[in-house]
């Protein structure tokens, strides 16, 4: 997803925030890992120009079994970047951002990093529920804004205040591609949902069965593209699976 200016503002407030935290100079790390090979990959290029290939590895592995939450500080501007911009490593995804963050105490850091996280994941969620879900899959952020205890309630509000069609679109790929695996009983079935409380959980479950989520694909079914038309038709099958007696 390339960033619209309130995102990329959001980007560069992380990157001078967090600049306060130096590159380590040595990784603390569990046997499993090789810490010298991969710090060396870490401090092979300037951090704004690390790319995923060369940072997705260690975000993978952060505080689990390689460095500490001031090793992750350090590299979080960078994380969140590519979880903008080149999502393709599992450290980069927005929901592993989330429990890394948990896991660190997060909501104990100074205010002005956890404004600036919230922001950032914020306003990320909101570029990518306005992209196509070929391009972005708005459902991760919204998962990691979930696991983060964001304002879920406002976000799922502000999808639906002034649709549009790839908001349309991007609740239909929440549906036909996420959906089952969130309404698993099992925790352990719920893939990154299983994060979640289950308040939280319990609320976006609702929305989404919820009539105007129903309103929105119907009203979107006659205007997308012909080739965007089976993913309505997917969403509303997913409808009827989790519990809906009618979709028309």
């Amino acid at each position: 997803m390339q960033p619209n200016d309130s995102l990329q503002n959001a980007i560069e407030i992380c990157y001078d925030l967090f600049a306060r935290y130096p590159r380590p100079l040595a990784l603390h790390a569990s046997p499993l890992r090789n810490p010298a090979q991969i710090l060396r990959t870490l401090t092979s290029a300037p951090l704004r120009e690390l790319t995923g290939k060369q940072i997705g590895p260690y975000a993978g592995y952060a505080i689990t079994t390689v460095g500490d939450v001031e090793d992750y500080k350090h590299f979080l501007p960078r994380i969140l970047e590519q979880a903008i911009r080149q999502p393709e490593w599992m450290g980069t995804d927005p929901p592993i951002i989330a429990v890394r963050l948990k896991m660190a105490n997060w909501l104990d850091w100074p205010s002005s990093e956890r404004a600036a996280i919230r922001t950032l994941f914020v306003e990320a969620w909101t570029q990518s529920v306005q992209e196509h879900p070929d391009d972005v899959d708005a459902e991760v952020w919204t998962c990691g804004a979930a696991i983060l205890n964001l304002d879920v309630p406002t976000m799922l509000e502000k999808w639906l205040a002034e649709p549009s069609l790839n908001a349309a679109m991007q609740l239909a790929e929440f549906l036909a591609a996420h959906a089952a695996s969130m309404f698993e009983d099992d925790i352990n079935e719920r893939a990154y949902w299983s994060y979640v409380d289950e308040t939280t959980l319990h609320l976006v479950r609702r929305w989404l069965l919820s009539d105007p989520v129903l309103r929105l694909l119907l009203t979107a079914r006659s205007k997308i593209a012909a080739t965007d038309q089976w993913l309505i038709g997917e969403a509303l099958k997913r409808l009827v699976s989790l519990g809906r007696s009618s979709v028309q």
